[in-house]
C-alpha cells in the first residue's frame, strides 16, 4: 500500500462499509460485500485505466481520452440493452406465458454497462 494513497484508501473503505451495510444489515454478507466492493475500488486504482491525480487525495481517479470514449460506449450499450430488455419482457414474455417483471430492466442496464466497460477496459 502507498501512503499517498491513504486517504483514497480510507475513504474507499468507509464507503464500501457503508453502502454494505445499508444493504445487508449488519451480517457477515455485508461484511464480504464490503470487502468486494473495497477490493473493486482497489482494482480501479491500480488497474492503470485512468490517471491518477494526487492534487486531490479523496478523489484521484481521472479518466483520459480514452476512459471518456470507454464510458459513452457503455453508455450506449446499457441504454440499447435497457430498451431491449423493456421490450422483451412487454411484448414477448405475456405471450409466451411467462410472468417477468420491468423491474429487471435496471439490473440488466447496470450488469451491460459495468461488464462492457470492464471488457474495453481491459482489452485497451
Amino acid at each position: 500500500m502507498k501512503t499517498e494513497y491513504l486517504p483514497y484508501y480510507l475513504s474507499r473503505a468507509i464507503i464500501s462499509a457503508i453502502f454494505a451495510a445499508l444493504v445487508y444489515g449488519q451480517t457477515w454478507a455485508a461484511a464480504a460485500a464490503a470487502a468486494v466492493i473495497f477490493g473493486l475500488f482497489l482494482l480501479y486504482l491500480h488497474s492503470g485505466w485512468f490517471e491518477i491525480d494526487l492534487s486531490n487525495p479523496y478523489f484521484p481517479l481521472r479518466r483520459d481520452q480514452r476512459g471518456r470514449d470507454v464510458q459513452r460506449k457503455s453508455l450506449i450499450v446499457a441504454v440499447s440493452v435497457s430498451l431491449l430488455v423493456w421490450l422483451g419482457i412487454k411484448y414477448l414474455a405475456a405471450p409466451l406465458g411467462l410472468s417477468l417483471s420491468q423491474g429487471l430492466t435496471l439490473p440488466f442496464a447496470v450488469l451491460a454497462y459495468f461488464s462492457t466497460q470492464w471488457i474495453l477496459l481491459a482489452s485497451g
